[in-house]
């Protein structure tokens, strides 16, 4: 594994308001996609993931029908 890097994971409700932020230290970009997934589909609409300040993944969970 490489070095850790720190991610800022910010969630968001259905209306697109705020609902939560997180940091955290994963290895790779794909580790935080999969840890903010995890949480996505639990309680949130949709997801920012940056790395610094630049936007790595932006993800909006699907409405069910």
């Amino acid at each position: 594994m490489g070095p850790s890097m720190t991610y800022q994971l910010q969630f968001f409700r259905r209306d697109g308001s705020p609902a939560c932020f997180y940091m955290t230290q994963c290895v790779s970009d794909e580790q935080a996609k999969a840890l903010a997934r995890s949480v996505l589909d639990v309680q949130y609409a949709g997801v920012d993931i940056l790395r610094g300040e630049q936007l790595i993944h932006h993800e909006l969970k699907s409405k069910p029908h």
